[in-house]
């Protein structure tokens, strides 16, 4: 990681913050840990709390590896000789210790926020290509995709500890850029990543239940969701569904300015006519509040199927023109849109339609095995890979969503994946467990849904290259176990017409990168 800015720790925790311990006197802190094995010299080490174990443990191991100080809860262990911080908000000091260490970027930046369950990917990167479409300068920070002027990568978080978020924003900021959308998870706001960042606009996609291995219970995600939109500050943009209920709750109380969307036609950017296509969707936006610029129908395209998706478009051109992007301009940019990784990604091999997207949750599988009904194609074909390390309940709920849409779309036997070799290559434990896998068996049988079961990939996309026909849709489902899906099925029906390899296009691990 290059390391170039620097900065005494009295000025990262002002006096009477927490209780210090240890010999402050000329410490300086170079940069932020919160993994002990990627410590470097004159790290702060912030020891957190995390679900497996907490980051207070090791503190003697990161001050080994040439920790300047620490930063812990209150009543932690420290090494003796250690000079740091204790507080009974690591979280909160964490987050206002990288603010300053950065010179809080985001002050200087206009940025956007995207939460919900589903679609905050889409609509974040749709935000960033109509704000670039605009002659804005944007840099964003996605699930799929970090971009900076000079440099892209995966990252490994939706939204990135605080000091990775203001680093990157430091960076944008000092590479001429001023706008910047980050991606908000009901994580980052629970931990604080995110406190600091003044955002213009925040938008919230929808809501349904998930990530409950993390949170207490449902009612908790979507608080955590609700306080991101009750954060804004006045005069930001709450852009909030008007499909959906509880989402448009959140704009109650808030200091922003409430501006809704959806296919609700009292939404002030209303969805309508949407007809679906091949490879995409067409319809209309009207925008009916004078707070977005003039009123009046706009005709948009997006290279992107699913009625899902025409609500994620609507959401970013709402987003667009609450930061003063012309509504023609906006409509006519989503044309040229770049659909994400493994987002309902389409392609053609000869006959055959390979349909791939990352479905994490029962939401998304539902929006997506809805769009491929509503294409009514001749033969479905389905790879499911398991979810693993997220728990039997999560993979129960999957299968029984997969039983229920078998009965339309005729795909028995569910081709499985658990993709053991793939998963193994993550530095991320995403291993499928045993009671996960008796777990989905057990409710796909109950809901009569035949089960072709497979420990690798490979063979199981091989097993569904063979059942399927010419004008038959292939459909690949899951997340991390899926990644290298749709460049082994493109291979195999290639192989299975004659054709020659073609270089594919990888899905890649998530890292971390220098900027």
């Amino acid at each position: 990681m290059i390391r170039m800015r620097e900065a005494q720790l009295g000025d990262l925790f002002p006096r009477g913050e927490g209780t210090a311990f240890g010999r402050w006197q000329d410490v300086r802190i170079h940069g932020f840990s919160i993994d002990s094995r990627r410590t470097h010299p004159g790290d702060l080490f912030v020891g957190l709390p995390g679900g497996l174990t907490h980051g207070a443990l090791y503190a003697t191991e990161a001050l080994r590896r040439g920790a300047a100080a620490l930063l812990l809860p209150t009543g932690s262990e420290v090494p003796e000789e250690a000079a740091g911080l204790w507080h009974d908000r690591p979280f909160a000091a964490f987050a206002d210790a990288a603010l300053r260490f950065y010179g809080d970027p985001g002050q200087r930046m206009t940025v956007v926020g995207v939460t919900g369950t589903n679609g905050k990917t889409t609509t974040a990167l749709l935000v960033a290509h109509l704000l670039a479409a605009a002659g804005r300068n944007c840099a964003y920070w996605t699930t799929t995709l970090v971009r900076l002027p000079d440099v892209s990568f995966r990252p490994q978080w939706t939204t990135p500890p605080a000091h990775e978020l203001q680093r990157f924003l430091r960076a944008a900021l000092d590479r001429g850029h001023d706008h910047a959308v980050l991606e908000v998870s009901s994580h980052s706001v629970r931990q604080e990543r995110i406190r600091g960042v003044s955002f213009a606009a925040g938008i919230a996609t929808n809501f349904s239940p998930d990530h409950l291995d993390f949170h207490a219970s449902v009612e908790d995600y979507y608080d955590a969701k609700r306080a991101f939109i009750r954060g804004l500050p006045p005069g930001a943009a709450a852009i909030l569904s008007a499909d959906d209920p509880r989402v448009l709750a959140m704009g109650d109380a808030v200091a922003a300015d409430v501006v809704s969307f959806g296919q609700d036609v009292r939404a002030d950017v209303c969805l309508k006519d949407l007809q679906q296509r091949q490879g995409g969707i067409q319809g209309l936006l009207a925008v009916r509040s004078g707070r977005l610029g003039p009123e009046g129908t706009y005709a948009f395209e997006l290279p992107m199927p699913g009625r899902h998706n025409g609500l994620n478009a609507a959401a970013a051109f709402a987003a667009a023109l609450s930061l003063g992007v012309p509504p023609d301009a906006a409509a006519a940019a989503l044309k040229t849109f770049q659909a994400p990784p493994r987002r309902l990604e389409y392609q053609e091999v000869g006959p055959y339609r390979i349909y791939n997207d990352v479905a994490m949750n029962e939401a998304s599988y539902h929006a997506v095995l809805r769009t491929v009904r509503d294409l009514h194609p001749e033969q479905v074909v389905v790879v499911c890979a398991l979810r693993g390390n997220r728990g039997p309940q999560v993979n129960a709920r999957i299968a029984r969503i997969l039983a229920h849409w078998q009965q339309e779309l005729h795909y028995a036997p569910l081709i499985v994946s658990e993709s053991q070799s793939d998963l193994r290559e993550y530095a991320v434990d995403y291993e499928v467990r045993a009671e996960e896998i008796a777990a989905f068996s057990e409710a796909a049988e109950m809901g009569g849904l035949r089960l072709s079961r497979h420990e690798e990939l490979p063979a199981a996309i091989e097993e569904a290259a063979d059942r399927l026909r010419p004008g038959g849709v292939l459909l690949l489902l899951g997340t991390f176990g899926m990644d290298r899906g749709p460049a082994i099925a493109k291979q195999l029906l290639r192989q299975k017409l004659g054709l020659p390899e073609e270089t594919s296009e990888t899905y890649l691990e998530p890292h971390e990168a220098d900027y």
